[in-house]
């Protein structure tokens, strides 16, 4: 549960950083800036979505991702009303894929909260008594659709032959609003990845109706 935390944390970027490193945070975050594309520089291959011109965020996943072994697959920080930024990463030391979902740090995140309504999930086939909180429900079916259309779990996989990552299993982590995302995208990838596993740290109350909670049980950890 600890070691996952860091991935929800992680995908807050740069603001996040430098509240939990007020002393040290910009000059930490500098050698990984890419300033308006001249100063500094990048020296991996992740791909990077709709980061400011100097990756300040991205330099701030990093940085907080150092003292582990993982590598970052993809990420993006592409927000609005039903649409979370998330990265997907490597961990080595674990063994398994992670997708981390950003919690709320915007008001369009807001607004996504705020669309509490229950919404049955998109599942096939059907269980009409699988219900889920509509702002997230969009949310994990905008993330799900990225991931699929990016391909971007088989390429994490197939990302290093050489260190087995093709054997990796699949953990899904998020906070707050990025909890209730990550534990309705666990339900709706649970059939494709049978032993996925879900953190979910401090989701919202009211997130799942009582028979998605009972299903959900084997592979949803919440930490409230």
């Amino acid at each position: 549960i600890i070691h996952y935390m860091y991935y929800a944390i992680s995908a807050y970027g740069w603001p996040m950083y430098l509240i939990t490193h007020s002393k040290t945070g910009i000059c930490d975050l500098c050698p990984n800036l890419k300033c308006c594309n001249f100063c500094f520089g990048r020296s991996d291959n992740a791909k990077v979505i709709e980061d400011n011109c100097c990756l300040c965020n991205y330099a701030a996943l990093k940085q907080m991702m150092a003292d582990g072994d993982v590598e970052i697959i993809y990420v993006t920080y592409h927000v609005d009303i039903g649409e979370t930024p998330f990265f997907v990463a490597v961990d080595y030391a674990r063994e398994k894929i992670v997708v981390s979902i950003r919690g709320t740090l915007s008001m369009k995140d807001v607004l996504t909260d705020l669309n509490a309504e229950g919404e049955v999930l998109p599942l096939n086939p059907p269980r009409e008594e699988f219900l889920g909180h509509k702002g997230m429900v969009q949310a994990a079916v905008y993330i799900k659709n990225k991931l699929q259309e990016e391909n971007l779990i088989e390429k994490a996989l197939s990302h290093n032959a050489t260190q087995g990552t093709q054997d990796y299993g699949l953990v899904l982590v998020g906070h707050s609003l990025g909890a209730g995302t990550a534990a309705i995208l666990a339900i709706l990838l649970k059939q494709e990845y049978a032993n996925l596993q879900c953190f979910s740290y401090s989701p919202p109350g009211g997130l799942l109706s009582m028979p998605a909670v009972e299903y959900s049980k084997d592979f949803i950890t919440s930490v409230v």
